[in-house]
């Protein structure tokens, strides 16, 4: 508002009040410095701001009693265990195609293929029912298996 008034002014169009008389602006300017923050929408265009906040971050593992709580923050892990015919447990398990060989003494001079690794697919998804950390800073999974529960 002061702006269009200032403008008004350049161009003859003046308030006959005397500046004795307070504006309705300077009275908003004044009660904006001494009103506390609020944080709260005020009059006319506003711009949200982000705050800064301090979060306090717990700890990734926190010690607990044998058998209680369990490893926070690696159920992501455990889901993507998978366990074999045998019961071992791993993230994948492979089957290595070794090359055909031929029966010639021409290829005993050469080098051997590597063998190819191919995905095994008959892996099952592991239940795994409990993990928990050892002293030495292992995390070993509690998984069923055939009915029975093995530490892995």
């Amino acid at each position: 508002m002061r702006f269009l008034k200032r403008i008004a002014g350049l161009l003859g169009f003046v308030k006959d009040e005397g500046h004795e008389v307070r504006d309705e602006d300077d009275v908003d300017v004044d009660e904006d410095v001494n009103r506390p923050e609020t944080h709260l929408p005020r009059k006319g265009f506003s711009v949200p701001v982000q705050v800064p906040v301090e979060r306090s971050l717990g700890p990734v593992l926190v010690p607990c009693a044998v058998g209680d709580g369990g490893v926070q923050g690696l159920k992501w892990y455990a889901r993507s265990l998978k366990i074999d015919d045998d019961g071992d447990v791993a993230d994948e398990f492979f089957d290595e195609i070794l090359p055909i060989q031929s029966s010639g003494k021409e290829d005993e001079h050469q080098h051997q293929p590597f063998p190819r690794l191919q995905v095994k697919c008959n892996a099952r998804p592991a239940k795994v029912r409990n993990q928990t950390l050892i002293r030495d800073g292992k995390v070993l999974q509690r998984v069923e298996h055939q009915g029975r529960l093995q530490w892995v």
